[in-house]
């Protein structure tokens, strides 16, 4: 129990700390100059033009689609030069300029372009909206375009560079599994969103880190605890609650991968816990700072937003309702042959090509009680998307159901483990009955 209180308060410091840190890069970096960032948006314009607001590069899919509202708000806090008041306020308060019956994309296209219409000058006060301070140095130095284009190549390498590390160390099994999942996900959705790449890069990059420092890590005292802990206060300070849950669900799948051990139960539930705590404390932290630092209550606004925006103000529907509209972005033919595909592939790879049973927890396939807590583990893992969906209400996931289905990409990932976990099981048995 001590060491537990150790490690909670080892974490909780660093989550502070870590926030702290990413607070003033982003105060620094609302000092950069904007005129160039102005500028490299303006060159973007013909780009906006083309593209219709809530842009889908397959209209026959809503996973295919862009939040361009609040992805166009993020450009507008980056290249907004126009308010007042100090770093800090910029950073707090992340002004955008926004145009008197305008549409968000038409009023930043026509701010970067310094047309002559009025702005008026909103906030966004609930979010952290980290992403802005990396916008803002790409836009230095870049366009819209070969943004997207180095998300591209960032993303992709990242993904195969993960699938390389995964067949070399022997967890070649997991492989089909994870690509489904990541699928599930749409990662070429995310190359077109800045917005949805604050979310995907955390998930990335701790898997990355799982996969090349997981022995270490193992050593050190609280090490996944910590590690998941650092993951939650960084999502949540990019996060702008469009899918936040992947960088919890799939990173604790690899964790499961990579110890093979016994006790998969109570692992998720501890680092799920380091992760959800760590990601309320660096939310909350943005109020307290804003209302420390600044004459506006950030803490006050916030509460009374979050009951709002939550509540059946937005939209009156049931849980079932909400899983229903979340689920339907995936229920077609092609998403739903795609899913059984993968789950033939999955039990064909296991019982043909799989020659022993070295998966999680592999010597615990033959015990009963140690293949049931396997089971239970997965199993929690795969309703991690529904708990998300039930508790953030109606406002997150019925309105927002064209991006908070990506959380079931953790459904089809545990589900396709379990199916491989159930042929080896088989596979198991049919041998020793030989």
């Amino acid at each position: 129990m001590k060491n537990y209180l150790k490690i909670s308060l080892r974490a909780l410091l660093i989550t502070i700390g870590l926030t702290l840190i990413n607070c003033i890069l982003l105060v620094l970096s609302f000092c950069l100059p904007t005129g160039i960032m102005r500028e490299h948006v303006a060159e973007s314009v013909p780009l906006i033009d083309s593209e219709e607001m809530y842009l889908r590069w397959d209209w026959g899919y809503t996973t295919t689609q862009v939040d361009g509202q609040s992805e166009y708000n993020i450009y507008g806090m980056a290249i907004n030069e126009d308010s007042e008041g100090s770093a800090i306020e910029k950073a707090m308060f992340l002004w955008y300029p926004d145009g008197e019956d305008m549409p968000r994309d038409d009023a930043i296209a026509a701010y970067a372009r310094h047309d002559d219409v009025h702005f008026d000058y909103r906030t966004y006060t609930r979010y952290w909206n980290g992403s802005v301070m990396f916008l803002k140095l790409l836009l230095l130095l870049f366009s819209i375009q070969d943004i997207r284009m180095i998300n591209f190549f960032i993303q992709i390498t990242l993904l195969l560079v993960i699938i390389w590390l995964m067949a070399k160390q022997n967890m070649d099994k997991f492989i089909l599994p994870f690509i489904a999942g990541i699928l599930f996900i749409n990662p070429f959705t995310m190359v077109l969103s800045v917005k949805y790449s604050a979310e995907y890069y955390p998930m990335l990059f701790c898997i990355l880190i799982i996969l090349l420092l997981g022995e270490k890590i193992e050593d050190v005292f609280g090490g996944w605890e910590i590690l998941f802990a650092i993951t939650g206060a960084i999502t949540s300070f990019f996060s702008m609650l469009s899918f936040p849950g992947i960088a919890l669900g799939i990173p604790i799948l690899f964790v499961l991968w990579k110890r093979k051990e016994k006790n998969a139960f109570a692992t998720v539930i501890r680092l799920s816990a380091f992760w959800g705590v760590s990601y309320g404390v660096t939310w909350s932290m943005k109020w307290v700072i804003g209302t420390c630092t600044t004459s506006y209550n950030f803490l006050g606004d916030a509460i009374s937003q979050m009951f709002k925006y939550q509540g059946n103000n937005t939209v009156t529907a049931t849980p079932i309702e909400r899983f229903m509209r979340t689920l339907w972005c995936i229920y077609n033919p092609v998403y739903v042959m795609y899913f059984l595909i993968m789950c033939v592939l999955v039990v064909a790879f296991t019982l043909v090509l799989v020659n022993k049973t070295d998966c999680n927890g592999a010597n615990n396939l033959g015990d009963a009680v140690g293949f049931s807590k396997l089971l239970v583990a997965y199993t929690v893992i795969a309703l991690i998307p529904f708990f998300i969906i039930f508790v953030l209400g109606n406002g997150y996931a019925y309105v927002h159901a064209y991006m908070a289905h990506r959380h079931y990409a953790i459904s089809v990932t545990a589900v396709l483990c379990i199916i491989s976990m159930v042929s080896e099981k088989i596979k198991g048995f049919l041998s020793n009955k030989k």
